[in-house]
């Protein structure tokens, strides 16, 4: 079992909001259009990469120390200057005066995740059966691959967030990013789905994992849970983590390679 005290904590949302920051970098540079933009606030960072974009959140505020309404006015600003509403995502070890703050300025609550992790050793065997789920394979997207992933991956996950362009846009740039990889995922040789990995100060971050639908139940994220560990451990991360909505058949497919709950969070809205 893995205790889930501060350090943890500021570890793993130190990562996501690394990984977010990078994410920004990587779409500013082939795609102006879309203005990303990242702030530091708090001991976080606010990330822009479009209107709604499910990257143009505001996370890691307020594990260094209080938040102040300084603070949380240079978070307003940046996102509402932009057209959008603020969205944060809040660790329940934050301070507690981030949670005044929320509070005080008529923040509602938009809903919950589990932040899932487990220990990484420096051999990590692949916890995939390959004899039960004939067929099922897995490889790394090439860099010129970016727009079939992001497509791939994006219907995955049409039934709950928009295909749009300026998201596809956003997701192409991760099989360019400095810090992470894309993987597919595959059905008897034909492309089934798709996630990322992303790797920083030793914490490695399990993202982006869509199933296409006719392809599901076959142990496809399974398989692609094992490989991104696989290739964690041979970069020397001591830690992985993901996020999932509580109760999911993610989480579930987590836990069954030794994830377990550290915290749920909640993210936070202000239109």
């Amino acid at each position: 079992m893995t205790f889930a005290d501060l350090a943890l904590a500021r570890r793993l949302e130190a990562m996501e909001a690394f990984a977010s920051l990078d994410t920004s970098k990587s779409v500013a540079r082939p795609h102006p259009e879309i203005t990303a933009a990242a702030q530091a606030i708090a001991g976080g960072w606010a990330v822009f990469t479009g209107v709604g974009s499910p990257i143009s959140e505001a996370r890691g505020l307020g594990m260094g120390g209080p938040v102040s309404d300084a603070d949380m006015d240079s978070l307003e600003i940046f996102y509402h200057s932009r057209g959008d509403a603020v969205r944060i995502e809040v660790c329940p070890l934050a301070d507690p005066s981030l949670h005044q703050q929320l509070a005080q300025r008529g923040y509602r609550i938009l809903e919950f995740s589990n932040m899932l992790v487990r220990r990484i050793e420096s051999s990590q065997p692949s916890r995939f059966d390959g004899a039960a789920h004939p067929g099922v394979t897995t490889r790394a997207a090439a860099p010129d691959e970016g727009l079939v992933w992001a497509n791939l991956v994006a219907q995955c996950f049409a039934e709950h967030v928009p295909v749009t362009q300026e998201l596809l846009d956003v997701m192409m740039c991760w099989t360019q990013s400095s810090i992470g990889s894309c993987f597919f995922g595959l059905v008897d040789g034909q492309l089934a789905g798709g996630a990322t990995l992303a790797m920083h100060d030793k914490v490695a971050l399990l993202g982006g994992a869509g199933t296409d639908p006719p392809f599901r139940n076959r142990g496809l994220q399974q398989a692609l849970i094992a490989t991104r560990l696989e290739r964690a451990a041979q970069a020397g991360c001591d830690v992985a983590m993901t996020v999932t909505l509580p109760g999911s058949g993610s989480q579930r497919n987590c836990e069954r390679h030794g994830f377990q709950v550290a915290y749920s969070r909640a993210k936070f809205l202000l239109e």
